[in-house]
């Protein structure tokens, strides 16, 4: 199947009583003024037959091409190149552990607490934040709770977002899973299992600096806004070009008070599964796909 760039339609078709045509204006001017960047993509895409499925279930996924990609500060050109690279890596890392691209089959990394599941998936809402998702699920509603986007930046995984469903009852639900997690907040909670996720594929980890994130649309609240910032730094990272995240997890308990630790303890121990299940999921070292 040969592949050609989505038109404005593709991306942006009209919904009842709601229309896009502003928005199919911009995308439209965005494609004639990187016209050559459209070209060297459509070039990419029909040197891998297999990211067909993908970009024709998501024209969307198109779209950083000609607009945004995880950094704001990427030129044309960069952009380009890293999108190709995001689309590209994680399917042949599968490939080694002969397991399909996302796209076909999400990995859940199971229940880490009651009715709860964290699953890896492509990212369904914002492609311009990463192709790439860890997603906090309700098993018994279905529901997305929270999502981290991620992607890949020469040898390192970049989250580029981590926000909660803007729902009626966000508020008391963090409240819930925080205290069902041991005190650790579920935009922490992902964060960590980023780091055990990039830990096992065998990358560094970075946090994108507030103010070069991509905002989200899907899932913006304006009653709640993430610092990234803040959460980068107090899960141990050290701002350069991008926020450095640590792999390992600090599980000195010298400066936490006594009363908290037996908490401490179980929140590690809770991690430590999740860990099992990703090493688990992803055995070192992978074998050849060859």
């Amino acid at each position: 199947m040969t592949y050609h760039y989505p038109t404005a339609n593709n991306v942006y078709p009209d919904q009842p009583h709601k229309s896009y045509r502003l928005k199919r204006f911009r995308f439209w001017l965005r494609s004639v003024l990187h016209a050559s960047q459209v070209k060297k993509f459509s070039r990419f895409a029909n040197r891998h037959p297999e990211l067909s499925e993908l970009l024709k279930a998501y024209p969307n996924y198109s779209y950083p091409v000609i607009h945004r990609f995880l950094d704001k500060r990427f030129n044309a050109e960069q952009r380009l190149e890293i999108v190709c690279d995001n689309l590209t890596f994680l399917p042949q890392k599968f490939a080694q552990y002969h397991l399909p691209p996302l796209w076909v089959k999400p990995i859940s990394f199971g229940e880490f607490i009651p009715d709860f599941e964290i699953r890896l998936n492509i990212n369904e809402y914002q492609a311009m934040e990463g192709f790439w998702a860890l997603e906090l699920r309700q098993k018994s509603s279905r529901r997305l709770v929270y999502l981290l986007t991620f992607g890949k930046i020469e040898q390192s995984l970049l989250i580029g977002v981590i926000q909660g469903a803007n729902t009626e009852n966000a508020k008391d639900l963090v409240k819930f899973l925080t205290k069902q997690c041991h005190g650790l907040r579920p935009a922490y909670l992902l964060i960590e299992v980023m780091k055990l996720l990039a830990h096992t594929l065998g990358y560094q980890l970075l946090g994108i600096p507030h103010k070069y994130q991509n905002k989200s649309r899907f899932i913006q609240s304006k009653r709640y806004t993430v610092n990234y910032d803040t959460l980068f730094s107090e899960s141990g990272g050290l701002l350069q070009e991008y926020w450095q995240l640590p792999l390992a997890l600090n599980k000195d308990l010298t400066d936490v008070p006594s009363k908290k630790r037996s908490m401490y303890r179980k929140r590690f121990e809770m991690l430590d599964k999740l860990a099992d299940v990703i090493q688990q999921t992803f055995p070192l070292p992978p074998s050849s796909s060859s």
